[in-house]
Parts: structure tokens; C-alpha cells; sequence
């Protein structure tokens, strides 16, 4: 008996939607899309409870036929293509025909589309790619499509959705990767009756500065190269207006977002030793290829694509990058005996003929100095108190008097337990220590970091995280993702000792911040918690406070280029290994190596 046979339309539209619709920021980007497909210069995206309740775009483009508001519902009916050949001259958005067919297929439809030639339009109604209703409808010019009830008829995949401010937050993302390569059309977005964004026709320049919540656009390099396999064009940020978020950086080919790791390390090595290695460049770069040279049909999303000559383009778009970084650090000569130049220290410009004459410093060396001398160590353990006394040492309790790493007499037993014998510093952050007998190699950055996790969480489940309350409140304006998120998680960040308040229109107000925090860099802190979240909130299995503590560690523990006392080093361990998991960061990657005489003795068999 055969036992092969075909899957009806409507299940197999509905297998199909599974790659083609994740979540309602799927169908935004679909609709967005087929709406500048056709040739619309106005659009408006009307959202309610994240997508997850309406979905609603409004456009002037050509509008349908009859026919085609019907035959636009089947799968891989498309008026894109019509032979292989094409797939080669793309320079439209959609292709397969899949989209529509899979948004009807797990949603309420309704369609009203009305050519600029027809007297009436057509409207057309669908729940689970059945047509309930098809009749003619006076609307305007152009097409409007309504999704309701997304995944109505998939519990487990509605399940899966989130809360309401993430699906909001994802929506904000793809409407702005549309709206940004499109300056010259008209774009609105309004959630729940509030307006989000409304943008007016004009310059790149100032569609990205809107939708990045830029108040103006000189903080701007222009991009601008040409060369016969590509055209690069757009802007990059200053090296200083370099944040601790990724956020703002947007990459697109032919007008179409992509994701790719190789040009994103082109644009970043542009910057090298510019900004921190913690440190992401704003960039927003437009490349124009033939369409024959890459290959978008390789993921359901087309956000990646490949290139027929990725090294040439690598070095293209790098070159093109620095080469407006160098425009701008290329600085004119200040002339300082100009009365109109500020010259705060008094500088003047040499007086002499021809060749501006300098002289070598004068370098003072006291020979007599010893650094093994008992007065030098004094002097040394002096300088250090002294800068703990300004800055405060992050591995002591500040009750705990300096003096009591040294003293036995001292030290409490839990200390004792964990006593480091003797430490000392390699290079690149790595600490040398002897313990129990045993050799320890630790990696310091890691070590603070999981102290950092470990206090955070103790003070998130006990809810009694100290604030250090700052005496004049700082102001931050973030992007439409970043203040999404912010308040997505806000009762968390309270949690963990942030007293922050909304304060109008992407801008929060901090009032407080975690005590222990480096003074005077709040809104940098900020931004950098906000960056690691997105990277680890899945790592907690959607428990938010450990995913924020993690956070908060990650940027807060120390460098791998610092350096440390002797008395800092002990502290450290000691503090460490008072941890209740402090072999391992809270990723799992190793803290320590222990080197007992086993394993060394083993190294040299």
C-alpha cells in the first residue's frame, strides 16, 4: 500500500511559516518590504500588545488587481521573478512568494488593496489560508493589510513569544534596519496609540540621526568610495562617540540589512588602537554590488549573504573606513601666538628663522635610589595606601584596615581558611600565586569577575542592594531598542541597586547606581550593562537577575592591563576563593589552573 502522498496547502503553509514568521517582528519586516516593492513613498506601521494582538501597515504604493489580491495568498506566487536568470538581477526585497502564504496561514487576515486606475478596491479576508470573505471596497490608493491573532492556531509557537516590551523592542529593530536605507520615503510607527516614530522624507544624515536618537548629525564621518566592484557610502561614528553598546551599528547591501561578522572585524580593525577594546564604533554603511556577484538565497530571513570575492570586499570597505577616519584625525597646525586661539597654558610658537628649533627634556635620575631598600618599599607601600585612600580598593572591606593582610593576629578565620601564602603579577592580566601547597595560576580578570556575580546575586535575592546615591542626577538619551530594554528590565535593575526613572522620551534619569561603582562614569555603566544583557540573557534560562548580575560583573571587573599591589593581589584571591564556585566564571570558562607537584613533575616526562 503507497504510503507517500502530498500535505494540503494549509499544512504545508503552515510547516513553511515556521522559518518564514518567528515572531510578529517577522511579519513587520515582510510587510514593510512588500510595501517598497511597490513603489510606496508613504508608509505607517500601526502595532498593539507587541504585534502580538494587531499588525497593521498602511501604504500608497501601486495597489492590486483582483486577480492578484487573490493569487498573492498561494505559496510562491510572486510578481518578483518569473525565471532562474532572475535570482541574478535581484533588486527587490521578496522573491519566493512564502510570506504572505505563511502569515495567512497562522493568522486573522484582512487585505483592503485598490489600484490608482480602479474605481473600487478589493478586500479580501483569511484565517488559517482559507479565504472567508473576497468583495469590493471603497479605501484608497495603495494597500493595507491587518494581522490579528498571530498564531492563533500554533499554541506552542504563541508560547514561545515574550513579554510584551521584548516583541516591541524586536518590531523597533526591524522597522528601523527598513526605514534607515530609505531616507527619501515617509515612515510612521505608533504602538498602542503612542507614536514612536515619525519620520519625514530628507537627508541620510538625518533618517539615521532620528532613528538613533541623535539630536544632530556631526558626530558623523561621511563614507564615500567608488571603485568597479563596489560602492561604498554612508557614515561612521567619531572614534570618541564610541559606546559600550553594539547597537548602532547597521551594515546593508543594495538597501537590504545583512549580518556579517567578516565586515563588521573590516570596519573594526579600521579603528584600530582609536577606541577601547570594549568600545563599539557607531557605523552605518550602505554597499552597492552587482547583484550578480552575491547570493542572498541562503536563509529564510535574507539577512545573509555571500559575495564571490569576500577578501577584495573586506579590504574595499576597510580602506574606505579609515580613510574617512584619517580625513578626520588629520588636524591643521593651531598657532598659538594667535590671540583669538584658546591657549590655556601659555604655549608660544618658536621665534626663530627658518626650522622651529626644540629642546631635548632635561632628565633628572636619582642614582642613590634602591627599590630593594626598606625606605623605598616604605615609600612604595605609602603611595599605595595613599591611592587606596582616593579611589578606594575594590578587593578590601573597608573595614578591614590594609595592615591586616600581612598580620596573622588579624585576620579572621574565614580569611585564614583561604590564606594566599604569596602572590605575584605576569603580564597580561595573569596572577602567579602559592596556596595549600600548591601553585595556582589565576586569570585576575575573571576572579573579579566572579566576586562581582556572587555579591550581585546575594544582594538581588535579598533585595537590599546598597545605592550610592548621586549627589547631581545624570540624564541618558538611548536609541528606541536601548530604552525598550531599559524598561523591560527596570524593576530588575532596581534590584540590583540602580534608582532610575523614565524621564521623557528615550531618556532615563539616574539617581543612583550600585555602590562600589567607578564614580563620575554612570552613563557609561549604563550603556555597557545594557550591552552585556542582550549577549546573556539566554544564558540563565530567561532569569533575568542573574542574567543582569552577570551583566554588571562583566562590566565592572577589572582589566587584564591592570596593575597590582602585592596587598591587592592577596586580597583578591583570598576574596575569591571565600567564592562558593570559584573555580569557574559564571559561563563556565575556568578561573584558575592548579598546579600541584603531580602535574608539574608530569610536564617535564
Amino acid at each position: 500500500m503507497d504510503c507517500i502522498k502530498l500535505l494540503p496547502d494549509n499544512i504545508a503553509n503552515q510547516i513553511a511559516a515556521g522559518e518564514v514568521v518567528q515572531r510578529p517582528a517577522s511579519v513587520v519586516k515582510e510587510l514593510l518590504e512588500n510595501a517598497l516593492d511597490a513603489g510606496a513613498t508613504d508608509i505607517k506601521l500601526i502595532v498593539k500588545e507587541g504585534g502580538i494582538l494587531l499588525i497593521q501597515t498602511l501604504d500608497n504604493g501601486g495597489g492590486m488587481s483582483v486577480t492578484d489580491s487573490r493569487m498573492c495568498w498561494e505559496r510562491h506566487a510572486t510578481s518578483k521573478i518569473s525565471v532562474a536568470d532572475d535570482l541574478f538581477r535581484l533588486r527587490s526585497f521578496g522573491f519566493r512568494g512564502e510570506a504572505l502564504a505563511s502569515i495567512a496561514a497562522i493568522a486573522h487576515v484582512e487585505m483592503k488593496t485598490k489600484r490608482k486606475e480602479d474605481e473600487l478596491g478589493t478586500l479580501v479576508k483569511i484565517e488559517g489560508s482559507k479565504v472567508t470573505e473576497q468583495s469590493p471596497v471603497a479605501c484608497h490608493n495603495g494597500t493595507q493589510f491587518s494581522i490579528k491573532n498571530l498564531f492563533y492556531n500554533v499554541p506552542a509557537r504563541r508560547n514561545f513569544l515574550k513579554s510584551i516590551p521584548v516583541e516591541l523592542r524586536h518590531i523597533i529593530d526591524e522597522f528601523t534596519r527598513v526605514a534607515m536605507p530609505h531616507p527619501q520615503i515617509a515612515f510612521s510607527m505608533a504602538h498602542n496609540d503612542k507614536e514612536v516614530f515619525d519620520l519625514k522624507p530628507g537627508s541620510a544624515s538625518q533618517r539615521i540621526a532620528e532613528l538613533l536618537s541623535r539630536k544632530n548629525d556631526k558626530d558623523f564621518l561621511s563614507v564615500d568610495e567608488s571603485h568597479d566592484l563596489l560602492v561604498v557610502k554612508g557614515f561612521v561614528g567619531k572614534p570618541e562617540t564610541a559606546k559600550k553598546t553594539r547597537g548602532e551599528q547597521f551594515l546593508f547591501v543594495n538597501n537590504r540589512f545583512i549580518k556579517d561578522h567578516y565586515l563588521n572585524h573590516a570596519i573594526m580593525n579600521a579603528y584600530d588602537q582609536m577606541i577601547g577594546k570594549d568600545q563599539f564604533p557607531l557605523y552605518v554603511l550602505f554597499l552597492e554590488i552587482e547583484p550578480r556577484r552575491i547570493d542572498v538565497n541562503i536563509h529564510p530571513t535574507k539577512t545573509e549573504i555571500k559575495f564571490d570575492d569576500e577578501r577584495a570586499i573586506y579590504s574595499l570597505v576597510k580602506s574606505a573606513v579609515r580613510k574617512a577616519l584619517g580625513q578626520y584625525t588629520a588636524m591643521p597646525e593651531i598657532e598659538f601666538s594667535d590671540p583669538n586661539v584658546f591657549n590655556p597654558v601659555g604655549f608660544t610658537k618658536p621665534q626663530h628663522a627658518g626650522m622651529n628649533l626644540s629642546q631635548s627634556p632635561e632628565v633628572k635620575v636619582d642614582r642613590s635610589y634602591n627599590p630593594f631598600s626598606s625606605n623605598s618599599m616604605n615609600i612604595r607601600n605609602v603611595q599605595s595606601k595613599q591611592w587606596a585612600a582616593m579611589f578606594g580598593n575594590p578587593y578590601l572591606d573597608e573595614q578591614t584596615p590594609q595592615t591586616l593582610q600581612t598580620s596573622d593576629k588579624f585576620i579572621p578565620f574565614e580569611q585564614k581558611k583561604n590564606r594566599i601564602d604569596d602572590a605575584f603579577q605576569l603580564p597580561d592580566g595573569f596572577i602567579v600565586a602559592k596556596k595549600d601547597h600548591q601553585l595556582i595560576l589565576v586569570d585576575q580578570r575573571a576572579a573579579h569577575e566572579r566576586i562581582l556575580f556572587e555579591k550581585y546575586v546575594q544582594n538581588i535575592n535579598n533585595r537590599k542592594a546598597p545605592i550610592q546615591q548621586l549627589l547631581f542626577p545624570r540624564t541618558i538619551e538611548l536609541s528606541k531598542h536601548d530604552y525598550a530594554l531599559a524598561h523591560e528590565i527596570m524593576e530588575e535593575m532596581r534590584d540590583i541597586g540602580f534608582d532610575v526613572a523614565d524621564f521623557g522620551t528615550n531618556c532615563l534619569i539616574i539617581n543612583g547606581v550600585p555602590a562600589e561603582t567607578a564614580k563620575g562614569s554612570e552613563k557609561e555603566l549604563l550603556e555597557g550593562l545594557l550591552e552585556y544583557f542582550k549577549h546573556h540573557a539566554n544564558e540563565f534560562a530567561g532569569d533575568k537577575r542573574k542574567a543582569l548580575a552577570l551583566a554588571l560583573a562583566q562590566n565592572e571587573a577589572i582589566l587584564r592591563s591592570k596593575t597590582m599591589g602585592q596587598e591587592e593581589l592577596i586580597g583578591l584571591l583570598e576574596r575569591l576563593f571565600a567564592c562558593e564556585t570559584p573555580g569557574s566564571r559564571p559561563n563556565g570558562k575556568p578561573v584558575f589552573i592548579e598546579l600541584n607537584q603531580e602535574k608539574i613533575a608530569h610536564l617535564f616526562r
